[in-house]
């Protein structure tokens, strides 16, 4: 079986989702933190390709609340990975790269990197 790594937004249901968007089947919106001064968030506008990097994770969070399960990107059975993410939205693969890097890194966190075989899938 092969191993695969799967990206989840970490803590979904406390940041993205609320009593409203819980109650659809699916969303064409999604709910953003509007906070600038959280450390995370600092770090990522510290990152040498900052609006990369945050381009890629407003598409992430859009493309996430679209998935089953919300939060994971995953179609159907099949994780997304850079190229995939940027077929969907049209940003270039490499920003995707380098935000999955920056996002999974445990001093931002906004994104978890699992490793997981195809027939697991996290919620």
């Amino acid at each position: 079986m092969e191993n695969k790594i799967i990206y989840r937004v970490k803590d979904w249901n406390t940041h993205f989702e609320n009593s409203h968007s819980r109650k659809c089947k699916r969303l064409h919106w999604v709910r953003i933190p509007t906070q600038h001064d959280g450390k995370s968030f600092r770090r990522v506008m510290g990152h040498e390709r900052s609006a990369e990097v945050f381009a890629a994770w407003i598409l992430i969070v859009q493309v996430a609340s679209k998935c089953e399960p919300r939060g994971v990107l995953i179609d159907g059975e099949t994780p997304l990975d850079a190229e995939d993410m940027s077929l969907k939205t049209g940003l270039n693969k490499e920003a995707f790269e380098v935000a999955f890097e920056a996002l999974t890194n445990e001093r931002i966190g906004w994104l978890e990197a699992i490793s997981l075989n195809t027939e697991e899938i996290p919620v």
